[in-house]
């Protein structure tokens, strides 16, 4: 936040012919999470906070950028420690720490944590993208009455939409409001049957609005 710092940075740069270089001026608390809406990736991230530690906005702002490695350096071993489990809860694990004893004979102490992805070598990254068009047509094709008719053509079974919405929220999507929810309270609402469940659950593999497992 020390502009005239930012400025001689900028300088710097430019006298070692450093062109890949940007330097902001900015609380990292609001540019943290600006930057990661913008969808920067960074390689590295060094992170050197005040005794405060960072906020959780800007950790998970930080590991949201999918980084191969943070560097955190620490000042303080409490808030250290706070925002390491943070990063290990947002998919990091620390592969090294280094203490550095810049205060002799005082109880401060500085640290230096190196963290990592998680299994970084055993991942594969995949972008999965549906234009307007692909979900127009799932949402077309998924509706009750056709999902009714595709279990009632392909396994002679009669379905109600009450277990249609059951197992599409066991699944995870979101239903429509008229699903024949009953409007009393403390209605017993019956549960779906293992057959049919099983051939709701076929029918929204077929229609595309689960993945097919395997």
């Amino acid at each position: 936040m020390v502009k005239p710092a930012i400025e001689d940075a900028k300088k710097n740069a430019k006298k070692n012919h450093m062109e890949n270089t940007e330097f902001y001026a900015a609380d990292a608390g609001k540019l943290m999470p600006q930057l990661y809406r913008k969808g920067l990736v960074p390689d590295v991230i060094v992170m050197d906070p005040v005794r405060a530690g960072c906020s959780e906005e800007v950790l998970k702002a930080a590991a949201g950028m999918n980084p191969k490695r943070i560097v955190y350096v620490s000042c303080n071993p409490a808030t250290f420690a706070r925002d390491t489990k943070i990063l290990k809860l947002e998919g990091y694990e620390i592969k090294k720490v280094q203490p550095v004893d810049m205060f002799p004979q005082t109880m401060h102490v500085e640290t230096v944590a190196l963290l990592c992805r998680k299994d970084i070598d055993n991942h594969i990254e995949v972008k999965l993208e549906l234009d307007e068009e692909d979900i127009t047509k799932v949402e077309s094709k998924g509706t009750y009455e056709n999902i009714k008719d595709y279990i009632l053509d392909k396994y002679g079974l009669k379905v109600s939409m009450l277990y249609i919405a059951q197992i599409k929220r066991k699944c995870g999507l979101e239903l429509g409001e008229n699903y024949n929810k009953s409007k009393k309270d403390n209605q017993v609402v019956p549960e779906c049957p293992k057959e049919k469940e099983d051939a709701i659950m076929d029918t929204l593999k077929a229609f595309g609005m689960i993945v097919q497992e395997g």
